[in-house]
């Protein structure tokens, strides 16, 4: 989960980022990385579609507005959830406009984003995060069975059947998906989504859909207690 607190306070955004740690610690996603801003300007200097799953976006900033910096970020991205720190309601009747998730006034404390992680149901965010591949073909992360390489070139295998190919290194791949706590490298050339998996075998891996794929013997255990902390967090996650 990637997550960027935009917030002119830095007392603010520090205090708020224990907070998010502690919490979302207690439901069981570890992957998690936050990036602090001091500015809208600075933020939209950054940010493009897919960069973050979660802005905490304050609504006064000197003299910007968290709502139109939610609006820039509309105008280009619909998937990322956003959540605005304020302490008033004034622009709550603006917050739907831009398809806010939450208004988490201050002073806020641990149960309050407690509370706010909860209310935007973070097992519905894991079903609909999105991943960019290396040749900017944007998919949901739960989509994808697995994926297998060979001469330079890396198929996707989707769970609708359909195969998508581009031409990439194994390395970038694993760098771009195994850092993200939903898949692992289960053979040479071959990563699997964790939340996929049936069954893990003496040499192989059974996947949905029928799919089955080789595993190596240096990697069977690892990618067993990978399977299991991801079952693990999923079930915390639901509650």
């Amino acid at each position: 989960m990637r997550i960027a607190i935009v917030d002119d306070s830095r007392e603010d955004s520090a205090h708020l980022q224990r907070d998010l740690q502690t919490c979302i610690s207690e439901i069981g996603y570890t992957q998690v990385s936050f990036e602090l801003y001091d500015s809208g300007q600075s933020f939209l200097n950054i940010f493009e579609p897919g960069r973050f799953d979660l802005v905490f976006l304050d609504i006064y900033m000197g003299d910007t507005l968290g709502i139109h910096v939610a609006e820039a970020i509309r105008k280009v991205d619909n998937v990322v959830r956003i959540s605005f720190i304020t302490t008033s309601n004034d622009f709550a009747a603006e917050s739907y406009a831009v398809s806010a998730d939450y208004y988490l006034l201050k002073p806020f404390n641990t149960a309050s984003v407690r509370k706010m992680l909860h209310s935007i149901d973070l097992s519905e965010y894991e079903r609909e995060r999105y991943i960019v591949l290396p040749d900017d073909t944007k998919c949901r992360m739960c989509d994808i069975v697995y994926t297998e390489y060979s001469n330079h070139k890396v198929m996707v295998h989707f769970t609708d059947g359909t195969v998508h190919g581009l031409w990439t290194s194994q390395a970038e791949m694993e760098k771009l998906m195994c850092s993200r706590g939903e898949f692992a490298t289960c053979t040479k050339g071959i990563i699997v989504n964790l939340g996929q998996i049936v069954n893990i075998e003496e040499d192989a891996v059974y996947l949905r859909g029928g799919a089955v794929v080789p595993t190596s013997r240096g990697r069977r255990a690892e990618l067993k207690q990978l399977h299991a902390d991801h079952l693990f967090r999923n079930l915390r996650a639901r509650g």
